[in-house]
């Protein structure tokens, strides 16, 4: 029996959204930009030019940052942690009997917790992307799935 949890952050807009959201706004920002130059306030272009840049540098990051996900694997043996992103993919294992689901308190005090899995000295980062309400009940139900050191329990079918 194995469960299978898999993890990717909202992106909710697609690419082609993204393109015509940023057309959307270069034109009619263009078209109040346009009224000032008309009136002799030409600067207003290249600061015009340089929002519309930082738009698309961001859009540009944001669906960039859509194709990262993360699949935990959990077997009666053995925990995988596979991680995709537009760099590749990389895999971690670990054996389920020894690993530890750890949720580190944030070090600020608005800062964000951090999820782990650990096993005999290594340790890797579960849901990174997620909101803090998401990566507690992630790390709930990956503490029941995992259980602690001699008592993994069995895995049961998820009816949820």
């Amino acid at each position: 029996m194995e469960q299978r949890i898999e993890l990717a952050p909202n992106c909710s807009l697609t690419p082609t959204g993204a393109r015509r959201f940023f057309i959307a706004t270069c034109l009619f920002s263009l078209a109040f930009a346009m009224i000032f130059v008309i009136h002799g306030f030409w600067p207003v272009l290249p600061f015009w030019a340089l929002e519309m840049l930082a738009l698309g540098l961001a859009l540009n990051a944001s669906m960039r940052n859509g194709t990262y996900t993360q699949t935990v694997l959990i077997t009666d043996s053995q925990i995988s942690l596979v991680t995709r992103s537009r760099h590749g993919s990389q895999k971690q294992e670990f054996a389920r009997h020894w690993a530890k689901v750890r949720l580190r308190s944030p070090p600020r005090r608005h800062g964000l917790s951090k999820l782990t899995i650990e096993s005999r000295g290594r340790a890797c980062e579960v849901g990174s992307f997620l909101t803090e309400e998401d990566r507690r009940r992630l790390a709930e139900r990956l503490r029941y799935l995992v259980g602690g050191m001699n008592e993994s329990p069995p895995l049961e079918i998820d009816r949820t």
